[in-house]
């Protein structure tokens, strides 16, 4: 497994990963990351942010239940926040296996020590850009002839050529490959969206979102399972017929939004409304062939 050597923590410059642990409810973040979090707090990010993460844990789930998938992979996995994807894939298979990939120094520190004893969690301190490296990471404690899953879920917002680097691990992975995928997008609340990425870039944060069409082009070799790309939220896979999308209930966090709050993987964000996130989970197929829509 890769590793580079450490960078300096600076506590007084927000990073993506902190902003995450503050927008998932999360404490391994620093007060100016909570208050780039609060500058943030009336735009859509946070909700988007909220169901990417609930939607991955979905996909995972349903790719354990349905396909037999027992190797995941997450590239930018963030900070820890329970239940993780290995916490998941275990509860269906015992001998699952997880490889959590990213460059963030507080990040690495944390991995390492969650992953430390079990012989099937595996932590790789390398750049979502390196390719190269990143595949070579997979390789080495994957099996590449079974079915893998590989989760890209807010990560691909803050890498500004995340289409060519999604396009370059995606020609070296094997086909049959898993992608559990989720990107912000400006489409339907752009000028939130549009506050956000400004308010980021004024701290040194820039931030990607992206729109249907190109999100389409970089998943175009993946044959995406219905529904297709979708907002986060509304992918729930055997939805109860009884269940009309609206999720009214208790309220179990605090919020007052009034959403019922079924597990840690179902959606919180009501049915009928938008999201500023899209979501798809996809199968590669052999070049050339696409089905996905």
């Amino acid at each position: 497994m890769t590793t580079r050597p450490p960078n300096l923590i600076d506590p007084y410059q927000p990073t993506p990963a902190r902003l995450h642990n503050v927008f998932l409810g999360g404490k391994d973040h620093y007060e100016p990351d909570k208050a780039l979090a609060d500058a943030l707090s009336r735009s859509t990010l946070r909700p988007a942010i909220i169901e990417s993460r609930r939607f991955t844990r979905r996909a995972v789930e349903y790719l354990s239940d349905r396909h037999g998938v027992s190797q995941f992979v997450e590239l930018g996995c963030g900070l820890p926040h329970a239940p993780e994807i290995h916490e998941i894939a275990e509860q269906h298979n015992s001998t699952a296996r997880t490889l959590y990939v990213d460059s963030d120094t507080v990040v690495a520190a944390h991995g390492r020590a969650m992953l430390h004893e079990p012989p099937t969690r595996f932590f790789a301190d390398t750049d979502i850009t390196d390719t190269a490296t990143i595949l070579s990471d997979i390789t080495a404690v994957m099996d590449m002839t079974a079915p893998l899953a590989v989760c890209v879920s807010g990560t691909a917002e803050w890498v500004p050529d995340a289409p060519a680097v999604l396009a370059g691990l995606t020609d070296r992975f094997p086909v049959g490959t898993w992608l559990v995928f989720t990107h912000v997008t400006d489409e339907f609340y752009p000028h939130h969206i549009q506050a956000a990425v400004e308010t980021l870039r004024r701290v040194g944060i820039p931030y990607h979102p992206r729109g249907r069409d190109e999100i389409m082009a970089t998943l175009a070799r993946y044959e995406l399972l219905e529904p297709g790309l979708i907002a986060p939220h509304r992918w729930v896979p055997n939805r109860d017929d009884n269940d009309n999308g609206d999720n009214k209930g208790d309220d179990d966090n605090g919020d007052g939004d009034g959403v019922r709050r079924v597990s840690a993987t179902s959606p919180r964000h009501r049915a009928a409304w938008d999201l500023s996130a899209y979501a798809a989970v996809g199968q590669l197929c052999s070049e050339g062939v696409h089905r996905g829509r």
